[in-house]
């Protein structure tokens, strides 16, 4: 992993964190996303495009092959686009998952757990740090993988909230987009 995917995860942490409570938010086109169970506004950067449906559906898939009853849930799934091999291609998803199902597990090696996971199978050996964004305490772990010639790097933030794992991934085949991904985590607010 280059030092500038590493730096990436340092910027996110030292931000001044006070912007984001701010009631101030990016002009966009895109609406807020709200989540009225875990009691959430977040505000997805407005270049992307939804595909929480067919995302659900791939999730769902993946649930009955392997026989399991406990499953992550989409909230959230958004892309720059089909082409994940593009040098400017990005995504972002909003994932939970049961608390109760790592009840052996405490909250910082769950959040660990469950970061890898949305990480897609990424090093669940990444070091996460702590950092508390809209009164809410997070664990931010930073990921990089290679695929074929294309570099990827994710930066997921994981939380518990109302009794699920809450994780908000990010990522990215260039450094750039994934630090204005990122970004995006400032317009998040707990209510």
């Amino acid at each position: 992993m280059k030092t500038t995917w590493a730096g990436l995860l340092l910027l996110a942490i030292s931000w001044n964190l006070s912007m984001s409570q701010s009631t101030q938010h990016p002009p966009s086109t895109v609406s807020d996303y709200s989540n009225e169970t875990l009691r959430f506004r977040y505000m997805p950067p407005a270049e992307m495009r939804d595909k929480t449906e067919r995302f659900r559906a791939e999730v769902q898939e993946r649930a009955d092959a392997s026989h399991t009853k406990d499953m992550l849930e989409a909230l959230l799934a958004m892309s720059s686009g089909p082409d994940d091999a593009a040098t400017d291609w990005h995504s972002l998803t909003i994932e939970t998952y049961p608390r109760n199902a790592v009840a052996d597990l405490d909250d910082a090696s769950a959040e660990a757990k469950m970061s890898a996971s949305v990480a897609h199978g990424m090093d669940a050996s990444a070091l996460p740090r702590s950092v508390v964004l809209s009164g809410q305490s997070f664990s931010i772990s930073l990921f990089g993988v290679q695929e074929g010639t294309t570099k990827k790097g994710a930066v997921v933030w994981t939380t518990v909230r109302k009794d699920k794992l809450l994780s908000f991934a990010f990522v990215a085949n260039s450094p750039e987009q994934l630090k204005k991904l990122t970004e995006s985590m400032k317009s998040l607010q707990f209510f």
